[in-house]
């Protein structure tokens, strides 16, 4: 289960190529890839009996305040690369995120860092390099986003630790993208000169894909599997998704990565296997 959930994720770079292919634009895409999925997952919610709403006023508004900016600007990071760079790209640069968590949690709490930890940063940041030194200077601004989007998903998932304590992860996950739902429904609706229906008939399905493989299934998977092998476990598996997302957009986008992109990609999954086998009982999804 656990390894179906990496695989959904994993799905989400190459679904929004994708949707880019039949005319939506990247705030199209987030809005509706949220609103869908916020509803999706409230459902999900009310049958397994979690009362999403029931969690307190004050956490209610801080998950609500972590989807409209923090898991917001990650995913506006993520969305506006794909716009031009390879999606096996975008993703392999944004699994560096554990090894950002690691680093920001050491300068942040102060916690005790382990050599494999150390090891995993050193290895995660090279293999960066790698990746990086293999793009064209002119892809520019694309690939600052590139790089901001696990600096902004760490930052995320800094802020959301102690915060998730004692929370359902289905709720918190719940509450996140309905208020990156709401951030991106009112750019939608703000922006001059965005369309706010797609009008390519193409668009919905990839729309309601969007929403319910990466978002919905993913997550169903990831808290079914959880207890059944534990965190650690899970953790690892979770390491699948860049391999699926690099074979998928080989596959069906015709993506290539250069010898030297080859080995940073390699150097970056080595990274996330070595720091997850330092975490114990924490993962980072969903």
């Amino acid at each position: 289960m656990v390894l179906g959930s990496a695989a959904s994720f994993g799905t989400l770079p190459i679904l929004v190529k994708l949707a880019y292919a039949t005319g939506l634009t990247p705030v199209q895409t987030l809005a509706f890839r949220f609103l869908f999925a916020a509803a999706g997952l409230h459902l999900l919610a009310w049958l397994r009996g979690e009362h999403v709403f029931s969690v307190g006023a004050r956490r209610l508004i801080q998950f609500l305040l972590l989807g409209v900016v923090g898991y917001a600007a990650q995913s506006a990071a993520f969305f506006g690369a794909l716009c031009c760079l390879p999606a096996s790209l975008v993703e392999l640069i944004a699994y560096i995120y554990p090894s950002l968590v690691a680093l920001g949690a050491w300068l942040i709490f102060r916690p005790s860092i382990g050599p494999s930890r150390v090891i995993a940063l050193g290895v995660s940041f090279g293999g960066l390099a790698l990746l990086v030194g293999g793009v064209k200077l002119q892809a520019g601004f694309p690939l600052v986003l590139a790089i901001a989007s696990p600096v902004f998903y760490a930052m995320y998932i800094l802020a959301g630790e102690r915060l998730m304590r004692g929370a359902s992860a289905l709720t918190a996950s719940t509450l996140v993208h309905t208020g990156a739902g709401i951030t991106f429904g009112v750019l939608l609706l703000l922006l001059p000169g965005q369309p706010h229906i797609p009008h390519n008939p193409a668009s919905w399905p990839v729309l309601v894909l969007v929403a319910v493989i990466p978002s919905m299934v993913a997550i169903s998977l990831f808290l079914a599997g959880l207890p059944r092998i534990g965190a650690p476990q899970a953790a690892l598996l979770s390491t699948f998704e860049p391999v699926v997302t690099v074979t998928l957009a080989v596959i069906l986008l015709g993506d290539r990565l250069s010898p030297v992109q080859l080995l940073g990609a390699a150097a970056v999954v080595l990274a996330v296997v070595v720091s997850q086998l330092g975490r114990g009982g924490q993962t980072g999804r969903p």
